[in-house]
């Protein structure tokens, strides 16, 4: 019985390493890699355009008029629902904006001065973060409850609110208006999307 045994058992080593050759001759074997990288978009949203014509190369205008006693006591604004659109991927994000020539509003018609320093005139603010005075460089709020990739979001649109600032000051009306002609300032906003 004894010699049964032994002589059975390598029997069964070599049908088990044929079976394991086969198998390997009949299958192939791939490596799947998934590499994701963290990325943000910044983009006018849905709400653009509902301001009237769009001059070219912009992807939204609007202006904020002056015409009567209380807009001129109170300041005027304008809130465009849904301007901007962000993704961002792996991360929380903040809005950021650049103001053009130094921050500085160009007469594009008119009588008063050339320009006119944007925190005169001009207050931004983004989804339900505080205004702020128009500065050459601004970090209008982080969204995002952390800097991890839970706070990720994907085409998640915002409100903008534009306030003109009220003008009471005689020497800032003198800059601004100077006569009776009206006039007209315009400035670029030039918004990007960073990190947390």
């Amino acid at each position: 019985m004894k010699n049964l045994f032994f002589a059975i058992t390598p029997l069964l080593l070599v049908v088990s390493t044929v079976r394991a050759q086969s198998t390997s001759d009949n299958a192939a074997v791939v490596k799947v890699n998934i590499e994701l990288a963290p990325f943000q978009t910044i983009q006018i949203g849905s709400g653009a355009g509902s301001n009237g014509a769009v001059t070219s190369g912009y992807g939204d205008e609007l202006t904020l008029e002056y015409k009567s006693v209380e807009d001129y006591k109170n300041g005027v604004e304008k809130n465009v629902l849904k301007q901007l659109k962000v993704t961002s991927v792996g991360s929380g994000y903040k809005i950021l904006a650049t103001l053009s020539d130094d921050a500085q509003f160009y007469q594009e018609y008119g009588s008063g001065d050339a320009k006119v320093n944007a925190n005169q005139l001009l207050k931004i603010s983004v989804g339900n973060k505080s205004s702020l005075d128009a500065e050459t460089h601004m970090e209008l709020g982080s969204f995002g409850a952390t800097s991890g990739a839970e706070s990720s979001v994907f085409d998640q649109e915002l409100d903008v609110k534009y306030s003109g600032k009220p003008i009471t000051d005689p020497a800032l009306l003198k800059k601004v208006l100077n006569d009776k002609t009206k006039a007209k300032y315009t400035i670029d906003v030039i918004y990007t999307i960073a990190a947390n």
